[in-house]
């Protein structure tokens, strides 16, 4: 009986050991749910209305709007130079000149074997008309049992001969005529024409230098007009349309924007970057920019107006999802808030899940949990940033 009375106490005492630890560790600590910590300091924003624009800002190298190298068709070389680096050129203007010494008497050649074919086919044709008449005659004296069959056959055999003979020379004369107009071409390669407009970009030879075909000898670049390509990522590819009004800043001139537009537009994108090529083309009447200079294109897609924005260093991650922080109404805790977030500009973004004027942690947020506790700095409390 004293063991059963002895167990019933010992039974009772561990309950209330068991009961006393589980009641101190639901119990708050310091007045605040949670993880129990210490709590984290953190400022405020409110959230506002406003209107944001979609902009993009893409990078480039410029170009002249059209760019070319000046290179012989045949080889030969230099007698001169009509044009010097930085000259301006018109299209059709006469800017290098080749030793033509040698295609000038290919000329002379191929005229003279034109004139001797042209006299054989002459010949020919006085030889046939000949062989034509007497074969009239024969063919009357045949008739008259004057002359034999066998004269017959051979005024006819003659005229076949002298026909052949015929379609040969007018063959050799088309034969002459086109290698006649050959030399001719070679004889006009020597002089070497601006096939378009521009700016000498590079000159690569001096007058006397021999040069082979193809080989350049001087670079023309059209600047009145220069472009630039970009690299359009495939988000933005589907916003990206012809006549887009295009800002271009360059580092020689960091306080001037020069304005231009979308001119074409690649059809594809490419398979390793996912980005598709596009152009823009800029005016240049007063000649400041440059082709190779470096550029950022800055592109105005949009405007979203009268949303809900909030800075963007205020968006964190959590779990996967994106969002703010809120303090709750007492001010004492972090609340989580998940948003959707729209157009990203300069230190603002668009969001919906919240409404302009709540309040929204842009200090501390990236310390802090669902339910944590939070000191607000009440020198914080602005309505905009």
């Amino acid at each position: 009986m004293r063991r059963f009375l002895v167990s019933v106490v010992l039974l009772g005492i561990s309950a209330g050991v068991v009961w006393r630890i589980v009641t101190m560790e639901a119990s708050p600590k310091s007045g605040f749910s949670g993880r129990g910590q210490v709590p984290i300091a953190v400022e405020c924003a409110e959230a506002i209305q406003g209107d944001v624009d979609d902009v993009a800002i893409f990078t480039g190298t410029l170009a002249g709007i059209a760019e070319v190298q000046i290179s012989p068709k045949i080889a030969g070389r230099i007698e001169s130079l009509q044009a010097n680096l930085g000259d301006e050129v018109r299209q059709g203007q006469l800017l290098a000149t080749l030793d033509d010494s040698e295609a000038r008497h290919a000329v002379t050649e191929a005229q003279a074997k034109l004139a001797v074919a042209r006299a054989g086919l002459e010949e020919c044709q006085t030889n046939l008309e000949t062989a034509r008449r007497e074969l009239e005659r024969v063919r009357t004296l045949r008739e008259r049992k004057v002359a034999a069959a066998s004269e017959l056959e051979a005024a006819e055999s003659e005229v076949s001969t002298l026909e052949a003979r015929k379609r040969f020379a007018e063959a050799n004369i088309l034969q002459q005529e086109a290698a006649f107009r050959v030399a001719e071409a070679r004889l006009s390669y020597t002089q070497i024409a601006a096939p378009i407009s521009g700016f000498v970009g590079k000159r690569f030879f001096d007058e006397g230098t021999m040069v082979s075909a193809s080989t350049p000898i001087l670079s023309l670049a059209d600047i009145r007009t220069v472009k630039t390509v970009v690299n359009v990522v495939e988000q933005d590819y589907a916003k990206i349309r012809l006549g887009l009004t295009a800002y271009l800043s360059v580092d020689a001139y960091p306080d001037r924007e020069f304005e231009g537009h979308v001119s074409r537009i690649a059809p594809v994108l490419d398979l390793d970057t996912r980005t598709a090529e596009t152009e823009i083309e800029i005016p240049n009447t007063d000649l400041l920019l440059k082709p190779g200079m470096f550029t950022r294109a800055r592109i105005h897609f949009s405007t979203h107006q009268g949303v809900t924005l909030i800075p963007n260093r205020a968006l964190v991650k959590r779990e996967m999802k994106q969002g703010v922080f809120m303090p709750t109404a007492n001010n004492k805790q972090a609340r989580f808030i998940e948003l959707e977030v729209g157009i990203s500009a300069k230190d603002v973004i668009e969001v919906t899940g919240i409404q302009p004027g709540q309040r929204i942690i842009v200090l501390g947020q990236h310390l802090l949990n669902e339910g944590d506790p939070i000191i607000v700095n009440a020198t914080s409390e602005i309505s905009s940033f």
